[in-house]
């Protein structure tokens, strides 16, 4: 007999499993986008977006094998874990400045917290809960009171060492006491995810960790609403970060209530398998649960009537390059916003100039000759003179308007081939991006090789083997990281630096971590046919002899031959579709960037073996401006 409410609540969860990650998405796009400040404020910009949506997508075979345990594998996915880790720790530097302090304070409370949590639950251990289950307690009701006790212990540990107990003297005072509030209140609201999280889910063999309708919900709606909530007391005056503190709870506090103390049970309970932190990608509790707790902050914050305070020096998203600048003065003209239009053009022209100067590293000039020391005709400096003029007066003559328009594209496209100089070449970046493929590629297709050699077994075997798909994923990830951690540590990689190449940002400082990553992300889909492709070339290879002979042609040929070559052509082929993609976009774009580039603000360029004076002959000068005001 069919059970109405239940039939009911199944389609209900069915639906709101499928409508929350596409509506969560549509959220974090919007925030990102649309109110861009204030997402740059609190730490979910467009860096975040582009990171935490394509990226985590893109990443979805990027896992981080780290410990076997007895039969089993342990992993970390990058898009369902270490994405939304690394975003929500960024972003609570955000609201508890400064970053390397609080975010090491808080990290460390939490490891030691969730070590003490294991050592509790962990069977064949746990004495704590075998006293509470002596008194009649069903065991797993007892290491959930366990966890619960044990949580309210660490909860006022954490208001005990971190809670500002004096009022603040000085504004230095004032500014500590601020952070040590954001500290106490994030473990505090990490704490009690991880409690509650640890008390809706169960690990079941053969599934994973499971947490039902709506139980699942129920954590990170209260996190992000209490958030918003004690906003006032935690940061008065600046509610809004709430977003990212409720974010970071929540990320960290799943993942220490689910996969931290529910998943160890798991290990040798069946066959061997690879057990992933965060498996499930942007499906994930982990990645889905930070997310709702932002939205919910985020509808808490607007309920409770809270404006946004924005600190444009710290908010403002990443300036419009000089030909984008030039686009805004096109649009405003076309709409009738002649003075609007007048200055996006007299400061596209003088963004041009100022990055070619940064890229030429030639000397400050002064402030009303932005071309002065460049190897310009003269007249440039004259009309970038005569536009700053037209600009500060403003003008009512649609025409005037249009050839300043037409003057500073000229002076925009004459900036670009000056700053070209610089741009490492598309030769340059082939042949460096070829040698850390080689780099990354030759040691794990040893390690393939090796673990081929150690497992028993014919093909099936092999490829079914924990240890090799392990590898597969290994090498995915661990190239992926070879490119991120050298580029944020030197700027460079070794392909790069042995062809003089350096990433440098729009000032030219070397990337961050976040841009690192966000740069390398579109190199994943590139890994990951590596991967998978070059695995299978040495499993066929080293397994030829169990594939039999096939018949091509009258000719008899080795099926293991005929398989390695087949995959090894689908491995340099999809190698050369994405490097052909990659070069289209550095050739279609003024600066030089491929997709990485574009999104995360970087460029690729010489790496200056000496002072890059902009000496010689002066590129060709575009035509002389129309006869009129600016001639």
């Amino acid at each position: 007999m069919v059970n109405p409410l239940q039939l009911s609540l199944d389609i209900l969860a069915n639906a709101i499993s499928l409508a929350l990650p596409a509506a969560l998405w549509a959220f974090l796009f919007l925030l990102a986008w649309e109110n861009t400040p204030f997402g740059e404020r609190v730490g979910f910009g467009r860096t975040a977006f582009w990171l935490l949506l394509p990226g985590a997508l893109l990443a979805t075979f990027a896992l981080l094998p780290f410990a076997p345990v007895s039969n089993d594998w342990v992993a970390v996915s990058f898009g369902g874990a270490l994405f939304p880790l690394f975003v929500g720790a960024r972003a609570f530097g955000r609201a508890a400045p400064p970053i390397g302090r609080s975010l090491l304070r808080v990290l460390v409370f939490l490891a030691v917290e969730g070590a003490v949590l294991l050592l509790l639950v962990l069977p064949p251990g746990g004495p704590v809960v075998g006293v509470v289950a002596a008194w009649g307690v069903p065991w797993d009701t007892a290491l959930v009171l366990v966890v619960l006790l044990a949580s309210v212990a660490w909860t006022v540990l954490a208001l005990a060492l971190f809670l500002p107990r004096t009022r603040p003297s000085s504004p230095a005072d004032s500014a500590a006491g601020r952070s040590d509030r954001a500290v106490a209140f994030a473990l505090c609201l990490t704490t009690g995810v991880l409690a509650s999280t640890y008390a809706a889910s169960s690990a079941v063999p053969g599934v994973g960790i499971v947490e039902p309708f709506p139980l699942f919900l129920l954590p990170p709606l209260a996190a992000g609403f209490a958030a918003a909530l004690l906003a006032s007391r935690v940061f008065p005056g600046e509610e809004e970060f709430s977003l990212p503190v409720a974010y970071f709870a929540t990320t960290f506090g799943v993942l220490l209530g689910a996969d931290l103390l529910r998943q160890p049970p798991l290990y040798g309970s069946g066959p061997a398998g690879l057990y992933t932190i965060g498996g499930a990608g942007v499906l994930d509790l982990v990645y889905l649960s930070g997310l709702l707790a932002l939205a919910a902050a985020y509808l808490g914050h607007r309920a409770l009537g809270r404006r946004v305070s924005i600190d444009a020096g710290r908010a403002a998203p990443g300036a419009p390059t000089p030909i984008g600048r030039l686009g805004q003065a096109f649009r405003a003209g076309v709409y009738g916003q002649l003075n609007d239009s007048l200055r996006a053009s007299a400061e596209s022209a003088r963004e041009a100039a100022g990055q070619a100067r940064r890229l030429l590293e030639v000397p400050d000039a002064p402030a009303e000759r932005p071309w002065q020391g460049l190897p310009v005709p003269g007249w440039v400096v004259s009309d970038q003179a005569n536009l700053d003029a037209v600009a500060r007066d403003g003008t009512a003559d649609g025409r005037e308007g249009f050839r300043a328009w037409l003057t500073a594209r000229w002076l925009v496209y004459l900036g670009r081939d000056l700053s070209g100089r610089r741009f490492g070449s598309v030769r340059a970046r082939a042949v460096a991006y070829l040698i850390d493929l080689a780099l990354v590629t030759g040691p794990a297709a040893l390690v393939w090789a090796l673990v081929a050699f150690a497992t028993p077994g014919d093909l099936t075997d092999l490829l079914t083997s924990v240890p090799f798909n392990a590898a597969i994923y290994g090498f995915i990830a661990v190239a992926f990281l070879y490119t991120v951690v050298a580029e944020t540590l030197t700027g460079t990689s070794l392909g790069k630096h042995v062809l003089g190449l350096v990433v440098r940002d729009r000032k030219l400082r070397s990337p961050g971590f976040m841009a690192a990553l966000v740069r390398n992300v579109s190199l994943l889909p590139t890994l990951t046919v590596i991967g998978i492709g070059g695995a299978l070339a040495v499993a066929f290879g080293l397994k030829s002899g169990l594939l039999g002979s096939v018949t091509v042609a009258g000719i008899p040929f080795s099926g293991g031959v005929l398989a390695t070559v087949g995959v090894i052509v689908f491995v340099v082929g999809g190698v050369g579709l994405f490097g052909a993609l990659g070069v289209l976009v550095i050739v279609s774009t003024s600066e030089r960037q491929r997709l990485g580039d574009l999104l995360a603000g970087t460029w690729v360029v010489r790496a200056p073996s000496g002072p890059l004076r902009a000496t010689g002959a002066a590129p060709s000068a575009p035509p002389s401006p129309p006869a009129g005001r600016f001639a």
